[in-house]
């Protein structure tokens, strides 16, 4: 089945389907007001099948052709927030030794990919990590035609 989904480059309709259901960010938070709720996206066992085959063959790619950043502590066996924590650290102490000014931007970043451009993210796709034909359509179609259908308020 997953196999078959990316060699043809597409998704059976079914697996494009999410049911979304509102949830409280926390427990404690006024039910009344809206923006106390984030949104949960329930797809179907084979969908979430065939994406973590995706996300596992895409990041074998990645890693294989030396294509992830260096510094990208995200996704990655061995690295974790306390690793970019770590090296953050050890470039502010190096910068300290040799009498350099620091300074540090935090930024949150908790909702950056409800912003991510679609068509941009392909384009690079295609010309920076070399997806092309059926793969790309695949990543194209799963970000593009999806249907959703609204679920049980609690």
């Amino acid at each position: 089945m997953v196999n078959a989904s990316l060699v043809q480059g597409r998704l059976p309709v079914s697996q494009l389907h999410a049911i979304i259901t509102p949830r409280l960010k926390k427990l404690g938070l006024d039910a009344a007001d809206i923006a106390n709720y984030r949104h949960l996206s329930n797809v179907s066992f084979a969908s979430k099948l065939v994406e973590r085959a995706v996300a596992i063959r895409l990041h074998s790619y990645l890693s294989s052709n030396d294509l992830l950043p260096s510094c990208q502590s995200a996704y990655r066996k061995h690295y974790s927030t306390e690793t970019a924590m770590l090296r953050v650290w050890s470039d502010i102490l190096m910068a300290a030794d040799q009498h350099q000014v620091t300074l540090l931007a935090l930024l949150d970043m908790s909702a950056a990919f409800d912003c991510v451009d679609h068509d941009l993210l392909l384009q690079r796709l295609q010309i920076y990590f070399g997806l092309s034909n059926a793969p790309l359509e695949w990543i194209r179609l799963f970000l593009s035609d999806r249907t959703y259908q609204l679920g049980i308020w609690r």
